[in-house]
């Protein structure tokens, strides 16, 4: 039997060397052990070294508890007023981090949820169960803030956000904070984004958030502003914060209307699933009150044509992440064009 310790546990800030298992009912946010029955949709669960590590029947995962409202992955969570934690009793593992609730729903292509049966809360020597330790502010420092988010899961949000950390740090020889403020808790996403060049890197799970799905605004936009205040702290001269799955969920729509966020903000990147998309979020953006200035990606299709269509049909110019032509005139023309890059940050 392996015993998996998956990376949302790393919101405790740390666990015992020697964990037991208690019965009772659980929160989000709660430490549980959990031993696989049956091997479904996902294969892998991901460590706290950010390495996918295969399952098996009988191995025990140590994740946390929470939800998961994924529009192209699993969707489930908790029942109101918790999950009663006793072992033997079933679960599912809802994502590779390590999420643990009760699936409602999958897509047909990903297949059923792996399923897990119950070993209890996760608690230390002394019985008390352990939690992600959740941290806040009140207050968004004025470092300037890059959003970039998506019309959909796996889009190219990463991909955007990495391309620009490179950009700002190779050519303008910023010190750039990398965070995800949003979505579903996953190491492997920091981690490319610190690769890319960042000074410093945080997340939600970071924040003491396994998962945003399911908190309420003072939950995710206190972590969002600890988040951004913490790499300021570090250093950071700007920081690119991805949004996880879609702008519509996780509590983005209250991140992007934050009176202090939005001062901080210099833009917010759309990465669309295709230029009707674009389209799409245009209006969204106007009925959710959101006034951070857009700029519009390239979708995973046809650059020329994207290019063609974003001009024709909204009469704006799209940022190609692969071309530096483009980050360059995205860098002068909305980021700083107040003033020359670094100017005033150093």
């Amino acid at each position: 039997m392996t015993r998996i310790i998956a990376s949302c546990t790393r919101g405790t800030h740390g666990l015992p060397d020697e964990l037991t298992a208690v019965e009772g009912v659980g929160q989000a946010g709660d430490v549980v052990v959990a031993r696989v029955v049956s091997v479904g949709a996902y294969k892998a669960v991901e460590n706290t070294s950010g390495r996918d590590v295969r399952v098996r029947v009988g191995d025990e995962v140590v994740g946390v508890l929470g939800e998961r409202h994924s529009t192209t992955s699993i969707y489930g969570g908790l029942p109101e007023g918790g999950l009663p934690v006793k072992a033997g009793d079933p679960a599912d593992l809802m994502a590779v981090g390590g999420i643990i609730g009760i699936a409602a729903s999958s897509p047909s292509s990903l297949g059923t949820a792996t399923a897990l049966e119950l070993v209890g809360l996760a608690a230390d020597r002394d019985g008390r169960v352990l939690r992600l330790r959740r941290k806040a502010a009140d207050t968004v420092p004025a470092t300037p803030v890059v959003f970039v988010g998506g019309t959909a899961a796996e889009v190219g949000k990463t991909t955007f956000a990495s391309a620009l950390v490179h950009h700002l740090t190779a050519r303008h020889g910023l010190r750039v904070g990398v965070t995800k403020l949003a979505g579903t808790g996953r190491l492997r996403d920091l981690l490319t984004l610190a690769d890319a060049g960042a000074h410093c890197a945080a997340d939600f799970v970071d924040a003491g958030l396994g998962t945003t799905y399911g908190h309420g605004p003072d939950a995710v936009v206190g972590a969002a502003r600890h988040l951004v205040g913490r790499l300021a702290d570090e250093g950071a001269e700007i920081v690119v914060a991805e949004l996880g799955g879609d702008l519509w969920g996780a509590g983005i729509p209250d991140i992007l209307r934050d009176p202090g966020l939005v001062a901080a903000a210099r833009a917010l990147v759309l990465v669309p699933s295709d230029t009707m998309a674009s389209l799409g979020v245009e209006t969204w953006l106007g009925r959710n009150d959101i006034t951070i200035p857009a700029v519009h990606g390239v979708p995973h299709r046809n650059v020329m044509a994207a290019r063609e269509r974003a001009d024709r049909g909204m009469g704006v110019q799209l940022v190609d992440p692969h071309d530096t032509d483009d980050l360059e005139r995205m860098v002068r023309e909305v980021l700083f064009a107040d003033r020359e890059p670094g100017e005033g940050t150093r």
